[in-house]
């Protein structure tokens, strides 16, 4: 073929992926426009966040937050609006991966690397929400193309742009360290060895890396280390060990995650390729997925793993499935694998648009949205109680403190959060507790059916009211008027 021939191949596979991944995501901002479930907790928690810059919060760094503030800041609060980044992201990274699997293989495997990203389980699942594994994946994609362009030009621009897309990822979510660590398995496995470990350009992208990490660091240290400490904990090492049982959860959900036909092809190529030989291509693929699966895997039987967790692995491990599918194995494997993604994603996006109790006919009462529901109707509740002469919002929960702070967020009261004991433990403890600025009369909203040790310290507590919502994961709201704080120690 031709190099004209070629050009002109790769720019028709390029507008086919273009009108492809266009389609997506004009169905997916038309599902997300009527989506009707309530935000998550971690949503309006994320939501907080982009109304409070800042260089770190308390459980994730600060992209996602800096993302939603400024997406929310041009069209505004709506639910539609703090989502919508998802579905843009994850269309921008499925044009990265097109390019990055263009450089290694050609145009046509490009377009069907693309399409099989945009339409993961995983993916059509995250459209309908926001998530910080958003960020990570674009940042992730960016930083192996240019990987990629840097392995094979050794310019100063690609290490630049290596550097930023690996500083971007690790400033939205701390697994994108794990990209280090599969850059340097490559490095160390590959004929070439040790290859760009030898390199004074990788070195540098590598610290312009660490130093955009550098101010998450410096609001870590001037916050007793709290992110970090939460990402400790959420490991959860010192539990029931092997957890076997973890393992084999966690290792069936990524059969959902990816899709059951790409896994299986995935997994075959883990195995067969090492026995029976893989280009430098295929090698890059594997380190650059495989031990962020192997990681995952070994937390897994360590303590727990959530099903995301190695969600970085599926950007290499996409375009490696892609190449087998297109080049081979037969044809039937991939036109059933997007039949089966096809519908699940417009399972989705029709779902999320009748989430509301009893709208979907399902047998037995099965609720798939329930953690998505009754805390609009809490607050709805909450509002006819609120009264003139209230000075704070008061809730002793992170689910509660955050759900209530985006759906009472008209009600033009300060919120706070109640603090148990010394220790903060959550963004709304760190940032707003009431004991660091007291003020009555409150108005209380607990879970709690006896929340003694908050109304304990108060002198007068008047009950309002209970609320039942319909479905969700509050069962059920307590309401009071608290007056006359004693400012009495709290014993635990």
């Amino acid at each position: 073929m031709s190099a004209t021939s070629g050009a002109e191949a790769s720019s028709v596979w390029l507008r086919r992926t273009l009108w492809v991944l266009g389609l997506a995501l004009a169905a997916r901002l038309v599902s997300l426009w009527f989506n009707n479930t309530d935000l998550f907790f971690d949503e309006a928690q994320y939501w907080v966040w982009g109304k409070e810059p800042a260089f770190g919060y308390f459980s994730k760094p600060p992209v996602l937050g800096w993302t939603i503030g400024a997406f929310t800041a041009v069209c505004g609060d709506s639910t539609f609006c703090i989502r919508l980044p998802s579905p843009v992201f994850h269309t921008l990274t499925a044009l990265i991966i097109f390019a990055a699997t263009q450089r290694l293989f050609d145009a046509r495997t490009a377009f069907w690397a693309a399409l099989l990203y945009a339409l993961l389980p995983a993916v059509s699942l995250s459209s309908t929400v926001i998530s910080t594994d958003v960020p990570l994946l674009l940042f992730w994609a960016l930083a192996l193309y240019a990987f990629i362009r840097f392995e094979a030009e050794q310019s100063w621009r690609w290490a630049v742009v290596l550097g930023l897309a690996i500083g971007g990822g690790l400033m939205a979510k701390y697994a994108m360290f794990y990209f280090l660590l599969c850059a340097a398995i490559y490095a160390l496995g590959s004929e070439k060895r040790p290859h760009i470990l030898a390199s004074a350009k990788f070195w540098v992208a590598v610290v312009i890396a660490l130093a955009s990490l550098l101010p998450n660091i410096l609001w870590n240290q001037q916050n007793s280390f709290a992110t970090v400490s939460h990402t400790g904990e959420n490991i959860g090492w010192g539990g029931q060990f092997p957890n076997l049982g973890g393992l084999g959860e966690f290792f069936a959900s990524q059969f959902g995650v990816m899709g059951p036909l790409m896994f299986i092809v995935y997994l075959a190529g883990l195995v067969r390729l090492p026995v029976e030989g893989m280009n430098q291509k295929q090698w890059l693929l594997i380190a650059f997925s495989a031990p962020v699966l192997l990681i995952i895997c070994f937390q897994a039987v360590m303590a727990k793993a959530y099903a995301n967790w190695a969600a970085a692995a599926y950007i290499a491990a996409t375009i490696m499935v892609a190449d087998f599918m297109v080049n081979y194995i037969p044809e039937w494997w991939r036109r059933v694998t997007v039949s089966l993604h096809l519908g699940v994603f417009a399972v989705l996006a029709i779902a999320v648009c009748f989430a509301r109790p009893g709208q979907l006919p399902l047998p037995g009462d099965l609720n798939p949205f329930e953690r998505m529901q009754g805390a609009e109707a809490s607050a709805r509740e909450a509002a006819k109680l609120i009264e003139p002469g209230d000075a704070v919002i008061l809730t002793d929960n992170r689910r509660m403190s955050a759900l209530m702070a985006y759906y009472l967020r008209d009600a033009g009261l300060p919120f706070a959060a109640w603090r148990v004991g010394e220790g903060v433990t959550d963004h709304f403890e760190l940032t707003r507790a009431y004991q660091d600025d007291p003020r009555t009369p409150v108005f209380y909203m607990t879970r709690s059916s006896n929340p003694a040790g908050v109304i304990a310290q108060f002198d007068d507590a008047e009950l309002l009211g209970t609320f039942k919502p319909k479905a969700g994961e509050i069962r059920q709201v307590w309401f009071y008027r608290l007056r006359d704080h004693t400012g009495a120690v709290q014993r635990q």
